[in-house]
Order: C-alpha cells, then sequence, then structure tokens
C-alpha cells in the first residue's frame, strides 16, 4: 500500500464520519442511512489496506452511538 492510498482512505473516511455524526446530531434518518452504508465502505477498504481510523472516530467506530 502506498501513502497516497492511505491518505486518500483517511480523508474519505473524515469526510464521511462527518456526515454520519451531521446526520444523527439533525436526527435525519435518510441521510443516516446513507453514511452508514458508506461508513461501511470506507471500513472495509481501511481494514483491506491496513488504514487504522481510530483518531477519526475517537474510538467510538461503531454506529450505536
Amino acid at each position: 500500500m502506498t501513502t497516497a492510498v492511505a491518505a486518500a482512505i483517511r480523508e474519505r473516511a473524515r469526510s464521511v464520519w462527518r456526515s454520519l455524526e451531521e446526520a444523527r446530531r439533525d436526527n435525519d434518518a435518510h441521510a443516516m442511512l446513507l453514511a452508514a452504508d458508506d461508513w461501511d465502505e470506507v471500513q472495509r477498504l481501511a481494514r483491506a489496506h491496513g488504514v487504522n481510523l481510530g483518531d477519526i472516530t475517537d474510538g467510538k467506530d461503531d454506529l450505536s452511538a
């Protein structure tokens, strides 16, 4: 894996996490479903490439919060 790939995954994760938090804050069920699907995908990519996302999520990487 290259540093560029890791950086791209991390940037996408930051964007998706912000969207997920915003949907939760606004109590927007539709936006939450879309963001949750995107979050699943970015987590899959991160795992496949060995990228840790813990600092982006402050350790809260599940959708139960």
